[in-house]
């Protein structure tokens, strides 16, 4: 993985759900944040694979 900057708007997001819901709240992030990132990562070898 390349180690980039990340979108402004992606640091808001975070530190919204940070400031709103805590510690917790950053993990149900993460673990949604996870699903959706092995979804995309299998559509993408589905695309590549066609």
């Amino acid at each position: 993985m390349t180690e980039h900057a990340p979108d402004p708007i992606i640091v808001d997001a975070v530190q919204h759900v940070r400031d709103r819901f805590g510690a917790r709240g950053l993990e149900d992030l993460i673990v949604l944040a996870q699903t959706e990132l092995a979804a995309a990562k299998a559509a993408l070898e589905e695309l590549s694979d066609s």
